[in-house]
């Protein structure tokens, strides 16, 4: 099985005006859209679209949590969310304002985004959390991926990590000091992209020696595995054994960039699973991802597939 935490879930509200808002006036979208978000809720629904068993974890709250469930749920993911108390809020509602390219030649929309920060987790809840994560089995994967709730307890993440039992495969697709502090626990994959891991190296790698490099030093503090994702350009992969393999993107039309992480991640999950080889779980990963662009949204099974044949 493959797990996936989202630890502060929302609800997209995904609106489409024919031109950017203009302040102050009164301004209308031509159509709407309403779906569950969050890194790792993306990486489940593209699990899914690739046949890969999968249960959506994390926190919900309110009515909005209730929809978020129910969401996903219509769709056919299997969720294990723990419900908050009523007083600690709502689960997020974040705003997704998504406008054509202003060259008529591009095709795809520019997106805004107004993100809420969400419901307060407190320690019992964690304590739920950690509680259905140590009854994993040896060869689950958990995906841990997305932004943290403003007000939690400042040790969740360890309390998160260091339930994982031994022999769950961890996947960490954080940034920053989360992603620094969870290099501890030994990830099985982490999953910075170039302009992440540039920050961290604190300068700009411009070539596949630097990259390596950086990616190597990921490894030396616990990263079992390092994809590094670089847009257009494709990725490059360093893993446990220190040997390096690379994959690049097909070309074609971008509609937006919308889940394109997550659906690499899902993509070379279900890769590695198939075969246990890590040029094949790249590949899947590119494909994942670029189908993501060229859609415009979180690939079906197909439209992976299709990709694939040109990666």
């Amino acid at each position: 099985m493959v797990y996936t935490l989202t630890l502060n879930p929302s609800l997209d509200y995904v609106m489409y005006p024919a031109a950017f808002p203009k302040k102050g006036g009164t301004n209308r979208s031509e159509r709407e859209e309403i779906r569950a978000g969050g890194k790792g809720i993306n990486v489940s629904v593209v699990l899914k679209n690739l046949d890969v068993p999968t249960r959506a974890l994390g926190f919900i709250a309110g009515n909005t949590g209730d929809e978020i469930e129910g969401t996903l749920r219509s769709i056919g993911i299997r969720t294990g969310f723990i419900m908050l108390p009523f007083k600690n809020g709502m689960s997020r509602i974040n705003v997704k304002i998504r406008v054509p390219y202003e060259d008529a030649a591009e095709r795809g929309y520019e997106e805004t985004e107004l993100n809420a920060a969400g419901p307060a987790v407190e320690d019992g809840s964690v304590n739920d959390l950690c509680d259905r994560i140590e009854r994993f089995e040896d060869g689950d994967i958990l995906v841990l991926a997305g932004s943290m709730p403003t007000k939690a307890p400042e040790n969740m993440l360890d309390r998160i990590l260091s339930s994982v039992p031994e022999g769950v495969k961890t996947i960490v697709d954080m940034t920053g000091d989360r992603l620094k502090k969870a290099l501890k626990y030994r990830p099985f994959l982490i999953k910075p992209n170039l302009e992440e891991l540039s920050q961290a190296a604190g300068r700009e790698l411009q070539n596949k020696e630097d990259i390596v490099a950086e990616a190597g030093k990921l490894r030396e503090a616990g990263a079992e595995n390092v994809i590094v994702s670089m847009g257009a350009d494709g990725a490059i992969l360093l893993d446990k054994n220190g040997d390096v393999h690379e994959c690049k993107a097909p070309s074609g039309k971008a509609l937006g960039a919308f889940g394109a992480g997550d659906s690499m991640t899902a993509g070379f999950i279900k890769g590695f699973l198939d075969e246990h080889d890590y040029d094949y779980a790249l590949k899947l990963g590119i494909a994942a991802g670029s189908a993501a662009v060229f859609e415009g949204k979180l690939p079906d099974y197909d439209e992976i597939m299709k990709v694939l044949n040109e990666v």
